[in-house]
């Protein structure tokens, strides 16, 4: 039995191999022998129908919650009729302004029509010695005209003259004041230097320093004593406020600082003020018996110090005084005026220099005991010069940006100085038409009307009347007019107010229902589009109901994200037939359309060939094929547009296709035969086509 096992086993085996192999070779001869081959096409008519392309994007909504309206002309407000939170109908009016200009020009437009119809009828009637006289008028008044436009235009060029040199002289005066200041800024780095040496080759005892000091501060006593009487005696040169004095500047008083007469009578008090200390501090001076008492000194110096600031608030009201003042031709020029200020502001600089010389030599007197405080007190006269020069070169600076000003404005002068001669020798211009017309009207008037002159005249009629149009029209520009029906939100004019081109008031009207889309278009579709073109928009909530809409901005500014540049359009909601609430973040399906065709003559895209250049379909007449080349115009990705050489119900080509029938009959009864196999199933498939 094991026997007779093993050896069906093997035949089962065997047979298993051998079965798959009889079956493929069998059902590839008896299929190569059954199939047979054939040609098959589908085809499409020629019809009418609309074609167009569209760029398609997905974005959210947003609100345009308010509209801002504005008057653009400078007036004032006479009338408000609506406050914050009135509701507003369209086309009511919200506010107005003055408009009598406006009517004004109304009436004068009125009269120029009402007298171009007089001239017309005054062209066929013989002209009155009146007229004569009026014309002759006319004509001494135009050369009257002239001759004053002439004369202002000569003042004009004289007056402009007189600004450039004024320019010019300033410019020159502050180059000069620079100068000084870098004499000054070169004479202090020296004292800087001299400074340095003096410190670093000092190898005299304490003992010899503080006499040194001592009989330095004595000497400085000496010369802050000259400087202050200097400096008092040149502020009285100007202001002439002692008794002896005091009626010496009545030629330029009434000039000196008259824009600001309190600073003027403040100057005059701290100089008085400061006289009176000098006096005191004088005869403190005198009394000093130069003994070293270095508490009678430091007391003195403190006094001295201020003494220094008292000047330095006394000649900064002066030059605030001199300042203010009014130029004269005659007693108080320009010129003059700056000479002052240059003068009080050295003064001025130079008691702020001894202000810190006295501190300088109150720190020295306390460190004369000390050598690393002497050393310091050195040290730190050497940053005080340091920082002098600092201040000296910043004050340099400013002054040569301010002479680069002065420049600037002077070529900025001379430019707009231009501007204005050519307007007037315009004026003189027109002036001498006027002069040339009104003789030959004056001639005219002896003359019988041509043809010419009636249409002149009739032409005159007709612009008048547009004017007259024109004026009315204008009339709207003194309101504010509500564009549609809802809410003031905000009302922020009032009446009385007077308005100005640079006056930024506003109306603002909520109008929740100006629903606006935002999206970027890449380069490759910004170029299809231009504003004001049409659109369709779907929203999520509303499916069935697209909504009209048109591109209201493109902006060109290119924005870019990822490598790729983008650019801003605005779409808003055109369609008044849509009253559906739109909430803003609600999903847009927008549809802009770049080109369509109603009623043209359309193909499928796949039944177009091109080949080397040239268009062609397959044209199926009569059962036969013919290839014929066609021109095409508007195309999409489904349809094109043909433009000749098809007619409407043409049968085109769409594809054609090879295909292969088998007979059955043969190789079904080798299936039914084939171990397994489900005879019902197959009885019922009958005969089968296979397309490659």
């Amino acid at each position: 039995m094991k026997m007779k096992f093993k050896f069906y086993f093997k035949y089962f085996l065997l047979w298993l191999l051998i079965l798959p192999w009889i079956n493929y070779k069998t059902f590839i001869n008896i299929w190569s022998s059954n199939t047979q081959e054939a040609n098959a096409t589908t085809t499409y008519t020629v019809e009418k129908w609309d074609i167009k392309n569209s760029i398609e994007i997905v974005w959210d909504t947003s609100l345009v919650d308010e509209q801002s309206l504005q008057f653009n002309k400078a007036w004032t407000i006479t009338q408000v009729n609506f406050k914050a939170w009135d509701s507003v109908k369209k086309w009511d009016t919200i506010a107005e302004i003055d408009s009598s200009e406006a009517q004004v020009s109304i009436e004068d437009a009125k009269i120029n029509l009402e007298n171009a119809k007089i001239n017309l009828e005054q062209l066929y009637e013989w002209p009155e010695e009146s007229n004569i006289l009026q014309q002759k008028n006319s004509i001494a008044n135009a050369e009257n005209s002239l001759k004053m436009a002439k004369q202002e235009l000569e003042n004009l060029k004289i007056s402009q003259q007189n600004d450039i040199t004024k320019l010019n002289t300033s410019i020159e005066t502050s180059k000069k004041e620079l100068e000084s200041s870098k004499a000054s800024l070169e004479l202090a780095k020296k004292e800087l230097e001299l400074l340095v040496k003096e410190i670093a080759d000092s190898t005299e005892d304490t003992e010899t320093k503080q006499n040194s000091t001592i009989t330095n501060i004595e000497d400085d006593f000496r010369s802050y004593n000259i400087d202050i009487e200097k400096i008092i005696q040149e502020c009285d040169y100007i202001m002439w406020v002692t008794k002896e004095n005091q009626n010496k500047n009545d030629s330029y008083e009434m000039f000196l600082g008259a824009k600001d007469s309190g600073t003027k009578i403040l100057a005059k008090n701290s100089l008085l003020e400061s006289i009176s200390m000098y006096d005191e501090l004088k005869q403190e001076f005198d009394s000093y018996n130069y003994n070293w008492d270095k508490e009678t000194i430091e007391e003195l110096l403190n006094n001295y110090l201020d003494m220094f600031y008292q000047l330095y608030d006394t000649t900064d009201l002066i030059y605030k005084t001199v300042d203010n003042s009014v130029e004269s031709s005659s007693v108080l020029t320009s010129s003059d005026i700056s000479s002052m200020k240059s003068k009080i502001d050295s003064y001025r600089s130079s008691t702020l220099s001894k202000t810190s010389s006295i501190k300088s030599s109150i720190e020295d007197l306390n460190d004369l005991t000390d050598d690393e405080l002497t050393a310091e007190t050195n040290q730190n006269k050497i940053d005080s010069k340091e920082e002098s020069i600092k201040s000296q070169e910043l004050s340099i600076e400013k002054k040569e940006i301010d002479i680069a000003n002065s420049i600037r404005n002077l070529q900025e002068t001379i430019a707009s100085q231009k501007l204005s001669l050519e307007s007037k020798e315009n004026d003189i211009e027109s002036k001498e038409k006027n002069l040339e017309l009104a003789k030959k009207n004056l001639e005219e008037l002896y003359e019988w009307p041509t043809d010419e002159n009636v249409r002149k005249a009739k032409n005159s009629i007709k612009q008048a009347e547009l004017k007259l149009q024109s004026a009315n029209e204008n009339l709207d520009d003194y309101k504010l007019i509500a564009p549609f029906d809802w809410v003031i939100r905000k009302n922020e004019y009032m009446v009385w107010d007077k308005l100005s081109n640079d006056t930024n008031k506003y109306v603002y009207i909520e109008n929740p229902n100006l629903v606006q889309i935002t999206v970027m278009l890449d380069q490759i579709d910004i170029v299809k589009i231009k504003a004001e073109d049409k659109a369709i928009v779907t929203f999520d909530a509303y499916k069935e109901t697209p909504v009209n809409a048109k591109i209201s901005l493109i902006d060109t500014t290119p924005t870019q994200s990822s490598w790729v540049v983008y650019y801003e359009v605005k779409i808003v909601l055109d369609d008044s037939d849509f009253s559906e609430k739109i909430l803003s973040g609600m999903t847009a399906n927008v549809e802009i359309v770049t080109e369509s065709r109603e009623e043209v003559l359309l193909v499928k895209t796949s039944a177009i060939q091109d080949t080397n250049w040239k268009k062609s379909a397959i044209l199926l007449k009569d059962w036969k094929q013919e290839t014929v080349e066609i021109e095409t115009w508007m195309s999409s990705w489904w349809m094109t547009e043909i433009i000749s050489w098809l007619n409407l119900g043409d049968k085109i080509v769409e594809k054609e296709f090879k295909i292969e029938t088998v007979d059955n009959s043969e190789w079904s009864s080798w299936l039914f035969n084939m171990p397994g196999w489900n005879r019902a199933a197959w009885a019922t498939s009958g005969n089968r086509t296979f397309r490659q």
